[in-house]
C-alpha cells in the first residue's frame, strides 16, 4: 500500500476525529450529503474517499472543489442562521466523520493545535476558492465575458468623452469611435465582477491583444490606457469563440439525468434502469458531462441504450424478463392470476419485458389484464416487487427445467 501523503499523516481535523466519540457515515458515489439552504448542524471530516464540493449557476452544477482523506467541509462559522452556502456530493465511496458544531467548538477552545491547523486548511482553500469558482461557474468562453466588460466601460468612457467620440468611421475625429478606459479600471471591476486573480485578467487582455481586438497605451502622467472599438469587439470575439468547447469547464460540470438521457438519446426509464443495474454507473457516477462525452466518443451512442444480455441467475428486476425465452415466460405468467400480474407490470415501462409478456397471454387474458390495468389505482410497491419476484422465480425455474 502506498505511503500515505503528508497532510493525510497530519491532518489535525482527522486525528481529532479518530481519538472522539463521534458519529461515522457512509456514502456511495453520486450521493449528496446536503444541499444549500439546508441547516448546517455539524462538520464533516473524510475518513477515506473523495467528496465534491458544487455551486449550482445559471441551473448548471459545477464542482468547485474535491477533498480527499484527512480534510473537512461543512463548515460554515461566518453564517449566523447557520445554513449550508453550497452543496456536497461524494464523487466516490466514502466514509465520513460527522462531528457536531457544538464538539467541534468546544474543541476549538480547548486545542490551539487544532486550531492553527484548520484554520491553516481553510486559508489554503481560501486562497484559491474565489480563482475557481468564477473560472468554472461561469460558462461562457472567458474572452467573451471581458469582451462584455470591455464594451460596457467602452461605452462609460465613450459617454464621458462627449459625442464627438461616437463619430462615423472614415470621419476625422480625436478618437473615431475608440474608447480609452484606464487598465486600472479594468483590472477593478474584472475583480469585483468575476472574482478572477490579477494573472488570470492579465491572460485574458494579453489574448485580446494578441487578437490586434486592443491595445494597451501608457500615456505619461496619467497611466495605462486599454485602447479599443467598444462597438466591435462583442461581435468579433463572438465570431472567433464560436463552437469553441472549454473542456476544463466541461470536466467540472454536472449534468441531470434528463440532460444525460437527452444527450445520449436514451429514454429516461432507460437511463436509469442501466444505472440501477450498475451497467455504466462506476464509470459516471457523478454525472460529469466530460465524462459522458468521452464515452459516447469512445463507446458510441449504443453503450447507453443497449443491456447487457443477462443470464437467469442474474435476473432481480420484472424488467429483467426480457432476457428469458417466450416458453418461459408463458408457462410463469400461466400461474398467476390477471389482476396479481397487473400489479406487478404497473412498475414497467413500454419495453421488451412488457411486450413479451404481453405476447404470452391468450387473447382473453390479456383483454382481462388490460381492464385490470385500467382500474387497478394506486399499487403497493412493496406487493408489485413481491409477485413480480416470484414470477422471476418461476421463469428461472422453467429456464431450468428447459436446458436440464
Amino acid at each position: 500500500m502506498a505511503d500515505p501523503a503528508p497532510a493525510e499523516r497530519t491532518s489535525p481535523a482527522l486525528r481529532f476525529a479518530e481519538q472522539g466519540q463521534h458519529a461515522q457515515m457512509r456514502a456511495f458515489a453520486g450521493e449528496v450529503l446536503y444541499t444549500a439552504g439546508m441547516p448546517a448542524t455539524h462538520m464533516y471530516v473524510v475518513k477515506d474517499g473523495e467528496v465534491d464540493l458544487y455551486l449550482v449557476r445559471d441551473e448548471k452544477r459545477t464542482v468547485v472543489e474535491t477533498l480527499r482523506r484527512g480534510q473537512c467541509f461543512g463548515i460554515e462559522p461566518h453564517q449566523q442562521a447557520q445554513v449550508r452556502v453550497h452543496n456536497a456530493a461524494a464523487r466516490t465511496y466514502c466514509e465520513l466523520y460527522l462531528i457536531d458544531h457544538a464538539a467541534a467548538r468546544d474543541a476549538l477552545a480547548a486545542s490551539p493545535t487544532l486550531v492553527r491547523g484548520m484554520m491553516d486548511t481553510l486559508s489554503e482553500r481560501l486562497a484559491v476558492a474565489h480563482e475557481v469558482i468564477a473560472r468554472r461557474a461561469n460558462f461562457q468562453p472567458d474572452l467573451l465575458i471581458y469582451a462584455q466588460l470591455l464594451a460596457l466601460l467602452g461605452a462609460a468612457d465613450l459617454g464621458r468623452q462627449g459625442p464627438q467620440a461616437a463619430a462615423p468611421r472614415g470621419r476625422e475625429s480625436p478618437t473615431n469611435g475608440m474608447a480609452r478606459p484606464m487598465l486600472q479600471e479594468v483590472f477593478t471591476t474584472a475583480r469585483l465582477l468575476f472574482g478572477h486573480s490579477d494573472k488570470h485578467i492579465r491572460s485574458c487582455l494579453g489574448k485580446l491583444a494578441g487578437l490586434h481586438l486592443l491595445r494597451i497605451d501608457d500615456e505619461r502622467g496619467t497611466g495605462k490606457q486599454v485602447l479599443f472599438s467598444p462597438r466591435d469587439i462583442v461581435a468579433q470575439v463572438r465570431k472567433l469563440v464560436a463552437g469553441d468547447v472549454d473542456q476544463d469547464k466541461l470536466s467540472y460540470e454536472y449534468i441531470s439525468v434528463d440532460e444525460f438521457a437527452a444527450l445520449v438519446e436514451a429514454e429516461r426509464p432507460q437511463v436509469l434502469r442501466k444505472l440501477a443495474a450498475s451497467e455504466y454507473a462506476d464509470d459516471i457516477f457523478t454525472f460529469r458531462r466530460a465524462e459522458v462525452l468521452r464515452l459516447l466518443n469512445e463507446k458510441g451512442k449504443r453503450f447507453f441504450v443497449e443491456r447487457k444480455i443477462k443470464q437467469p441467475s442474474e435476473f432481480s428486476d420484472i424488467a429483467d424478463l426480457e432476457f428469458a425465452d417466450t416458453k418461459s415466460i408463458f408457462a410463469a405468467v400461466a400461474k398467476v392470476d390477471t389482476f396479481a400480474l397487473a400489479k406487478a407490470m404497473s412498475v414497467l415501462d413500454d419495453g421488451v419485458a412488457k411486450a413479451k409478456i404481453l405476447q404470452c397471454l391468450s387473447q382473453r387474458r390479456r383483454a382481462e389484464l388490460e381492464a385490470d390495468l385500467a382500474d387497478l389505482g394506486t399499487v403497493d410497491p412493496v406487493e408489485a416487487q413481491q409477485i413480480g419476484q416470484a414470477l422471476i422465480t418461476e421463469v428461472k425455474a422453467a429456464m431450468r427445467a428447459k436446458s436440464a
